[in-house]
Order: C-alpha cells, then sequence, then structure tokens
C-alpha cells in the first residue's frame, strides 16, 4: 500500500500547509482550487484542487474512506493503476461538474478521485473490509453502495449543499467502468446486485428488530 500512504501524506501536508502557512486562505483556494475558469487560466488546478480540503472534517472523512479503499484497490490491481484511476475519477469529477454548476465556482478536496476508487473496489475486490464508517468490519461493496445511494440522495434532495454530488458521480462512473472492463459486465452487475439485495435485507432486519430492542 505504497502509494496509498504517499497520496494519504500528501493529502495531510497540503491541508498543514494551507492552515500554517497560508495567510490568504480564501485567495488560496481561489486560486488553486478547480473551476473553469482556472482551468483555462491554470490547467494544473486539475491536480493542486485534489489536495485541498475545506476543512479538518472534510479532510478525514476523504482520508478515512480512502485508505480502505485505496489500499483494496492497490493491493488488487497495483500501485500505478490505482493511482491512474484515483487522478481520471478526480479529473472525470472535475470535467462533469462544468456542465451543472457555474463556470467560476471553486470546489476542492479528493472525493471525485475516492469515487473513482468506489466504483472500481466494489467490483474488483467486494469482500475486502472496511472499518469506516463504522467501527465493525463491512465489506466495500456494501459501503460502496451506500456512498452511491446517499450520492443520489444528496443530488436530489440536498441541491443547495456545499458538495460536488455531480462531481462525485462523474468519479464513480470512470471507476465503474474500470471495473466492468476489469470483471466483466455480467460478473460485475451480478455483484452490484446481490450487494444491494443484502443490504436492503439487513436494513430491513435492522428496522423490524430495533424496536423490540
Amino acid at each position: 500500500m505504497r502509494m496509498t500512504i504517499i497520496l494519504s501524506i500528501l493529502m495531510v501536508l497540503a491541508f498543514l500547509f494551507a492552515v500554517f502557512f497560508v495567510k490568504d486562505l480564501d485567495a488560496f483556494y481561489n486560486y488553486y482550487g478547480f473551476s473553469g475558469a482556472n482551468l483555462l487560466a491554470r490547467p494544473y488546478v486539475l491536480i493542486t484542487s485534489i489536495f485541498m480540503h475545506a476543512g479538518i472534517e472534510h479532510l478525514l472523512s476523504n482520508l478515512l474512506v480512502f485508505i480502505f479503499f485505496a489500499r483494496a484497490v492497490e493491493k488488487e490491481m497495483g500501485p500505478w493503476k490505482m493511482l491512474a484511476i484515483f487522478l481520471l475519477g478526480a479529473i472525470g469529477g472535475d470535467i462533469l461538474s462544468l456542465l451543472i454548476y457555474p463556470f467560476d465556482a471553486i470546489s476542492v478536496g479528493a472525493s471525485a478521485g475516492i469515487f473513482g476508487l468506489i466504483g472500481v473496489g466494489m467490483l474488483v475486490c467486494p469482500m475486502d473490509l472496511s472499518l469506516y464508517p463504522l467501527i465493525i468490519p463491512i465489506p466495500l461493496v456494501f459501503v460502496g453502495i451506500a456512498y452511491s445511494l446517499y450520492n443520489i440522495y444528496g443530488f436530489l434532495f440536498l441541491p443547495q449543499s456545499d458538495i460536488s454530488y455531480i462531481g462525485h458521480f462523474g468519479g464513480l462512473f470512470v471507476g465503474l467502468a474500470v471495473g466492468f472492463a476489469k470483471t466483466g459486465f455480467k460478473k460485475g452487475l451480478r455483484t452490484l446486485l446481490l450487494g444491494l439485495l443484502i443490504l436492503a435485507m439487513a436494513i430491513a432486519a435492522w428496522f423490524l428488530i430495533s424496536p423490540r430492542l
């Protein structure tokens, strides 16, 4: 998990640099964050924006999801393919967001790249375990499906949120495309449908049992 560690460290160092060494954070984020206007002026914002986060909660929530999915994908596909999926997911999310959000709207964070890893991770290593967001081990396919469903909910019902749900979809589509290419469409789709069915049954069982506890 060498690449996973390197990318995690870069995210933390970028955040610490912004907090402790940048005097005008707004100007810093407006300059190095992603937007259509910034892309035309400074194409490297496709990369710099990935490692910038709006706050400690934003960083930690992204980092924890990233570690589990990136570790699993790196183990299954190798460090360079994992890196490529992460970067392509982030770039795909940025490009797709241009179709929805204002041309000068700034976005930062690794979320779209992480959704790229979620998309491929659900298909190529579905039974690898994550301890986040719960403390108990959960197969990645269930975590990935849950995050995908929440992203759909957020897009439909939380339109005023600062979260770039469209960007997440862009990353997810990239990851799913890579995952289906590796597993085959039928096998990949079967994995997702089975995971969705088991997750739905588990949630239904919880609601049936919990009032009696």
